[in-house]
């Protein structure tokens, strides 16, 4: 399947944390999944949402990006919010629990200013409501 999964039952996985790539999938997300004739693993469909949001954020040209990941996880910690980075590319985890309207300020001005890039990968109502 590539992006790692936990068998919850036979033929359902769930998302140990969000994708990299915008793939209408979150953390704790669960699929039903079918192997092919070559035993390969594919999704077939999305079963069940967790809630969890997922957004992507890339800095801004001259910014280390060791330093920059390190920072963006630091800074939305503080928001009880957890997330993976990769050479300057981070992938945030938003629970539901989350001060959406807070993450979503903090992710707005970061972009203003420059600092970074935001994709929403996988968001929800409760994340579109929370809109700056």
């Amino acid at each position: 399947m590539g992006m790692g999964a936990e068998w919850v039952a036979p033929g359902r996985v769930r998302l140990p944390s969000a994708p990299w790539a915008e793939l209408d999938a979150a953390k704790h997300d669960v699929f039903r999944v079918e192997r092919d004739r070559d035993g390969q693993w594919w999704v077939k469909e999305k079963l069940a949402a967790s809630g969890y949001c997922a957004v992507r954020v890339w800095p801004g040209d001259d910014d280390d990006l060791a330093r920059f990941t390190d920072g963006v996880l630091a800074e939305f910690a503080q928001l009880q919010v957890s997330g993976s980075g990769m050479f300057g590319l981070v992938v945030l985890d938003v629970p539901p629990t989350a001060d959406l309207p807070r993450v979503r300020r903090l992710l707005h001005h970061g972009e203003r200013a420059g600092r970074w890039t935001v994709d929403e990968l996988c968001v929800t109502a409760a994340w579109q409501a929370a809109a700056p």
